[in-house]
C-alpha cells in the first residue's frame, strides 16, 4: 500500500476547505489526528491557498473596471510592516491605499519620521469613526466580546489624554482574547496555556484555519501582528529590551521606572487590537463581517459621544492652558493631535 503523504493530504484538505467544511470535521474525515502531521498539512494547505488568491488577484488586475490590491502592493505591505516591526508598528487593517502610500513615503525616512508616522496613524486608529467600528467588531466576535467594556473604557481614557489608563486597561486585554480565542476562559479543567504558547499564538493561525477569508491579507496582519508580539509586547525580558518600552512584563511588574504607557504606546495597542481583531475575522469566517455590516445607531451614538468628550477635554485643555501656562521646558504632556473623525 502507497505511504499516505502529508502533500496527498494537503491537496484532499483544501478542496474540502475551499468547500467551506469545517477545520474539525477535515481532520476526522482524513483521521489526521497527529499534531505534527497536522502542522505539515495545514502549512501546505496555507500555501495553497496563497497562491490560489494570488492568482485570482492577477486574473482581477486584467479585468476592466475592477479595483483590487494587486499582488506587488501585497508584497511591498509586507515588506512595509517588516520595516515598522522594529518600531513596535504596523499599519493599521482599516487604512486607505492613500494611507499605505503615505505611511510608506514616511516610512523611508525612518527613523527621523517616527513621530510623523505616529501621528498619521494616531490620525487613522483613533478617530471618532474607527474606534466606534473597533468597539463594535470586539461587541460581535465571540472571542472578543467579553472585553467590550474595557475596550470603551480605554477609548474614552484616551480621549480624555489619561494614557495611563488606556494603556494599563488594554495591555491585559490582548493576553485575555488570546486565551478566549485558544477555548479558555478558566472555567474548565485545562491550565492555562504556557507563556510561549500565548505569545505564538497568533503565528499559529493556519493549525487553527489553513484556508482563511482573504487569505493574502490575513496573511499580512498575521505576520505583522506576531511580529509585534514577539519582538515587543511579549519580548522576554530576559533576551533584550522592546522598543520604546512597549512590554507587557514591564508593565505587569513594574520592573523599572521607565515610561511605558505614553500616547504612542496607546497607539501601538490600538493598532494591535485592530489588526488581532482582522486576523480572528478572517480566520473564523462569520456570515457577516462586524465591520462592514454595523449597527448604524449605535455607530452614530457611539461616534457623537466621542466627538463629544474630545471636545470636552480640548476646552478644559485651553481653560487649563490660560490660567496654568505651562513652564517653557514643560514636556510632560506633549501628545499627538487627535483628530474628530
Amino acid at each position: 500500500m502507497a505511504k499516505i503523504t502529508a502533500a496527498h493530504l494537503a491537496t484532499e484538505a483544501f478542496t474540502q476547505l475551499e468547500a467551506n467544511k469545517p477545520v474539525a470535521d477535515v481532520r476526522a474525515d482524513l483521521a489526521i489526528g497527529d499534531s505534527t502531521m497536522w502542522s505539515k498539512v495545514s502549512a501546505l494547505v496555507y500555501e495553497k491557498a496563497k497562491a490560489a488568491a494570488r492568482k485570482e488577484r492577477d486574473q482581477d488586475a486584467r479585468r476592466p473596471h475592477v479595483s483590487t490590491t494587486s499582488n506587488a502592493e501585497i508584497t511591498d505591505l509586507l515588506a512595509l510592516n517588516e520595516q515598522l516591526a522594529n518600531y513596535a508598528l504596523l499599519t493599521p487593517a482599516t487604512m486607505t491605499t492613500a494611507d499605505f502610500r503615505r505611511i510608506g513615503q514616511l516610512a523611508a525616512e525612518l527613523p527621523a519620521s517616527e513621530a510623523a508616522i505616529l501621528a498619521y496613524l494616531d490620525s487613522i486608529i483613533t478617530s471618532p469613526k474607527i474606534c466606534a467600528i473597533l468597539k463594535q467588531g470586539f461587541e460581535y466576535s465571540p472571542a472578543f466580546q467579553s472585553f467590550t467594556p474595557l475596550v470603551e473604557a480605554a477609548i474614552i481614557a484616551y480621549y480624555q489624554e489619561n494614557y495611563v489608563s488606556a494603556f494599563l486597561t488594554l495591555v491585559p486585554v490582548v493576553e485575555g482574547l488570546i486565551l478566549r480565542w485558544s477555548g479558555f476562559d478558566g472555567t474548565g479543567p485545562e491550565p492555562k496555556p504556557e507563556f510561549e504558547t500565548i505569545r505564538k499564538f497568533v503565528g499559529n493561525s493556519c493549525l487553527r484555519q489553513p484556508s482563511p477569508g482573504n487569505v493574502l491579507f490575513h496573511d499580512v496582519y498575521v505576520k505583522a501582528s506576531q511580529a509585534i508580539l514577539t519582538k515587543h509586547l511579549y519580548l522576554n525580558s530576559e533576551t533584550g529590551s522592546a522598543y520604546a518600552n512597549f512590554s507587557r512584563h514591564l508593565a505587569a511588574h513594574l520592573l523599572s521606572n521607565e515610561a511605558f504607557a505614553t500616547q504612542p504606546n496607546c497607539v501601538r495597542l490600538f493598532i494591535l487590537l485592530d489588526a488581532l481583531l482582522k486576523v480572528y475575522i478572517y480566520e473564523t469566517k462569520p456570515a457577516k463581517d462586524p465591520r462592514f455590516h454595523v449597527d448604524e445607531s449605535m455607530l452614530q451614538r457611539d461616534v457623537l459621544r466621542y466627538q463629544f468628550i474630545i471636545a470636552q477635554q480640548r476646552t478644559l485643555s485651553k481653560v487649563l492652558a490660560q490660567f496654568f501656562p505651562a513652564a517653557p521646558n514643560d514636556a510632560s504632556h506633549e501628545a499627538i493631535d487627535v483628530k474628530p473623525g
